[in-house]
């Protein structure tokens, strides 16, 4: 990835990245500041367009995988809204997919129980710590 090509600002962001991660596995991207984990992840997540390479997710480019909803992200901040309870957070996506209120109230039961948030479904994101947050943010990830 490169970034203002062709100028004497030109950045060589990433270069010669090959990353392959498997169904199921959890992964976290560590590195000092500027080293290229949010460009990547931006590229993976169909927020960037590689400016040279491709990206796949799935077997697809990562436009199409984005578009068929294959994955969620969690990012730095938690991007929760804050006038919806943290159950209503979680469940969006679902709703989002036209899930019927019985699942998407189970499944948001499940979430809760798996990011070890069990009683604060009822809550709103500003009553719950950062860490917290995150972990919405992450069950939400993960719920579809």
């Amino acid at each position: 990835m490169v970034f203002n090509a062709g100028s004497a600002g030109e950045v060589a962001a990433l270069t010669g990245i090959d990353l392959t991660i498997r169904a199921g596995e959890f992964v976290t991207l560590i590195g000092p500041s500027g080293c290229g984990k949010s460009t990547l992840l931006r590229l993976i997540g169909d927020l960037l367009t590689p400016t040279v390479g491709t990206v796949s997710v799935f077997g697809k480019s990562a436009h199409e995988a984005r578009m068929d909803q294959d994955y969620g992200m969690v990012f730095q901040h938690a991007g929760l809204f804050d006038w919806r309870r943290v159950r209503a957070n979680i469940e969006l996506p679902l709703e989002l997919r036209g899930w019927s209120r019985a699942d998407r109230s189970a499944r948001s039961a499940e979430m809760l129980d798996l990011v070890e948030l069990d009683g604060f479904g009822d809550h709103y994101p500003r009553q719950l710590s950062g860490g917290m947050q995150q972990r919405v943010s992450i069950a939400r990830a993960l719920s579809f």
